[in-house]
Formats: C-alpha cells, sequence, structure tokens
C-alpha cells in the first residue's frame, strides 16, 4: 500500500535516509521538516497520509506536533520514530491518539509493517514501549479503581476482549453481536472510561488487573 508520508527529525543524515529507504519501498515522501514550527507550517499546505515523527526535538519534538495537529481536528495517523521514549511520554501519545510507536534500533522491517498497520486502521506500538508503559501505569498512583464498575456484564466481557487483543469482528462472533453493535458498546466504554483509544483501555486494564474477573476469556 502506497502512501505519501511527511517526516519530521532533527536529525538531517537520518531524515535523508529514512526518506530513500521509504521512496525505495514504493511509499511518497512528500515533505521532510526539521522542527516543530517547521512541519507545523508545511502541515497547513500539504496533506499527508502519514506522519512519522521524532520524539525528541529542540524546539519539543513529536509530543508537541502530534497535539498541535490533534487540537486543529486532524486525524492524520500518527508514528513516532524514536530511539528512546519515557513511559509517560508513551501514556500521554496514547491519549492524543497516537498510532504507532517504532524504536530506531528496530529492524526496518517493522517499520513498513508498522506503517502498513496504521493504514489499515490499527494501532501499532512496540511491545517493549506498551510493557514499559504498563509498568509505569501500575507503580504511578491511580484514582481509577472503582471505574470498570460503570460498566455493564456485557461491556465488561467486550472489555475484556478487547485486552486478549481481539478485534471488533472477531468479538462480534464471540458474543453473537453484529460489528456494528460491538462499535456502540466501544464507544460507550471509551465514554465511561475517559479514555479514547484501544490502547488505553488494554493498559488501563493490565493495570488494573487484581480487580478484573476473567469475563469472557474462558
Amino acid at each position: 500500500m502506497m502512501a505519501q508520508i511527511a517526516i519530521v527529525d532533527d536529525h538531517p543524515i537520518f531524515l535523508d535516509g529514512m526518506a530513500q529507504f521509504l521512496s525505495s519501498h514504493g511509499h511518497d515522501v512528500i515533505f521532510c521538516a526539521r522542527s516543530v514550527s517547521e512541519a507545523i507550517a508545511r502541515l497547513k499546505a500539504d496533506q499527508p497520509d502519514l506522519l512519522i515523527l521524532d520524539v525528541s526535538m529542540k524546539d519539543g519534538g513529536g509530543l508537541a506536533i502530534l497535539s498541535a495537529i490533534r487540537e486543529s481536528g486532524s486525524t492524520v495517523p500518527v508514528i513516532f520514530m524514536t530511539v528512546h521514549i519515557r513511559p509517560d511520554q508513551t501514556l500521554e501519545a496514547i491519549k492524543l491518539g497516537v498510532d504507532g510507536v517504532v524504536l530506531k534500533d528496530s529492524d526496518p522491517k517493522e517499520l513498513l509493517t508498522c506503517i502498513t498497520e496504521v493504514l489499515d486502521g490499527n494501532k501499532s506500538i512496540s511491545p517493549t514501549v506498551m510493557e514499559q508503559a504498563l509498568v509505569h501505569s501500575i507503580s504511578a498512583p491511580s484514582n481509577e479503581n472503582n471505574s470498570l464498575a460503570a460498566l455493564t456484564d456485557r461491556e465488561l466481557e467486550i472489555a475484556g476482549l478487547i485486552r486478549a487483543g481481539l478485534r471488533n469482528r472477531e468479538i462480534a462472533a464471540r458474543c453473537g453481536l453484529t460489528e456494528g453493535t460491538v462499535k456502540v458498546h466501544l464507544h460507550s466504554i471509551f465514554q465511561k472510561l475517559g479514555i479514547k483509544s484501544r490502547s488505553e483501555l488494554i493498559i488501563m486494564m493490565l493495570s488494573m488487573d487484581n480487580d478484573i474477573p476473567a469475563v469472557g476469556l474462558h
């Protein structure tokens, strides 16, 4: 699947190498930017299918760009490509609607896989990054302990299946529902828990494992 991609990174050699790598695999790199301000200015003129951002740059980095574009109402898919991301940054990125996180020391094929997943509408976050975020969320003080009490039995069942990694179609088949009904339940779950994504739901549920009945996972 070919995509028009924009890359933002403040290391020129890495930026050039990344652009060449993506072009050689059939993607169209429509622009490269080296700062937050340059990226935001370019995004006003050009609309890529996908944005690849470095997390840490001199003038703010990926979180600043992600926050700015989400506030503007843009839903363009965003992948963070980074040497390191702190767990609190991962949790913030998930809340802001990041679509993928790839570490720069990964095999290049992982980036291509992440791009394909994200363009298909899925989330693709490095397991290492998710694990560190989970550990952080477990050790951080939480006021979410009673939040699951607001869910109905059916919503708890669906949340449990999402935690187990099932997609909407598989959940629908397991529960004897239509995919549309699963989406309605999911919307209700997100609203009740004050979250916006499956990734947030998974992290929340894993961090509360001791309090969760194993519903629908037998």
